[in-house]
């Protein structure tokens, strides 16, 4: 399969973006541009040749075109596709690694993005992502309500829309990295201990469900295994005890409420898992150094000046 490499920290240009449907059989115009183009297929079928190489394009499937190489359709279908045209400095073919150097290097940048602090400041561990020219994406549920909303806030035209539109356009191409990245190595158990794998679920677990009261009798249960085992080798990968990751997230979250809305404490504190509102004031305390309420008196003072 053909992999370009894309710079993610440098945001795409969107010059266009759209979708048609046609409900009468129809072959693609031929062209030359010099941008990219990535079409993403809702139903029916697109047939596509660029250059030499002939494309059937079904439902999911997505093809990132390259600028100047003359494309053009081979065959009429009825089709509903998806469309951006963009550019980019930063997006190169992945030439002079084999398969298996690529595939090891995904491996190690996954660990290291499952392993790594999301409560730092500090910038993504690695900002290449390896996009597949042609690809199959699974989760339609998942990519077309961004393409949707994309194509929706592009042509009601409001300030930055293109600027909005460029986003959004990043942020389907990191999501089908990761699609990809996902279909090439979680599947393969292979290249991850047990005790990784474990510990990756459990991170998602607590990320997802930390609003809800969790016991040390819930986390062996669902995980099958002895919780001071789980707490060992998920204090290895992340840094974190279990305990200690699952009193972040509630102060993080806790703290992201007090700095943007203005429900009032105790609700706060139900929202994060803590429903005695005493309790949370005191668990706020000892692993904020404040009480919410001088949490939020500092933080009104510091709008203010």
């Amino acid at each position: 399969m053909k992999l370009l490499t894309l710079n993610a920290d440098i945001i795409p240009s969107v010059r266009l973006i759209g979708h048609v449907s046609y409900n009468k059989p129809w072959k693609h115009f031929t062209r030359t541009i010099d941008e990219y183009l990535l079409y993403i297929v809702k139903s029916g079928e697109l047939y596509i040749k660029e250059g030499t190489t002939e494309y059937c394009l079904k439902k999911g499937d997505l093809l990132i075109l390259e600028p100047n190489i003359k494309h053009y359709g081979f065959k009429e279908s009825i089709c509903h596709y998806y469309y951006f045209h963009f550019k980019h400095p930063n997006i190169e073919q992945s030439k002079g690694k084999s398969c298996a150097e690529i595939l090891n290097k995904l491996i190690e940048n996954r660990k290291h993005a499952l392993a790594s602090d999301h409560f730092s400041k500090y910038e993504d561990v690695s900002h290449i992502f390896y996009l597949p020219k042609f690809y199959h994406y699974e989760s339609e549920n998942e990519i077309i309500p961004l393409l949707i909303n994309a194509d929706n806030d592009f042509y009601k035209k409001y300030e930055g829309y293109k600027k909005i539109a460029s986003i959004n356009l990043l942020k389907i191409l990191i999501k089908i990295s990761r699609d990809y990245i996902s279909s090439k190595i979680d599947t393969n158990e292979k290249h991850f201990s047990k005790a990784f794998i474990k510990s990756r679920k459990l991170l998602n677990y607590l990320n997802n469900y930390f609003m809800n009261k969790i016991t040390r009798e819930d986390i062996e249960q669902l995980f099958e295994s002895n919780y001071d085992y789980l707490n060992r080798t998920f204090q290895n990968i992340t840094g974190y005890t279990i305990l200690n990751y699952l009193n972040t997230i509630r102060i993080t979250k806790a703290k992201e409420l007090f700095d943007t809305t203005p429900i009032k404490i105790s609700e706060v504190g139900y929202l994060v898992g803590i429903g005695d509102p005493y309790y949370f004031s005191r668990f706020f305390k000892k692993n904020a150094g404040m009480t919410p309420s001088q949490y939020i008196k500092l933080r009104s003072e510091t709008k203010l000046e």
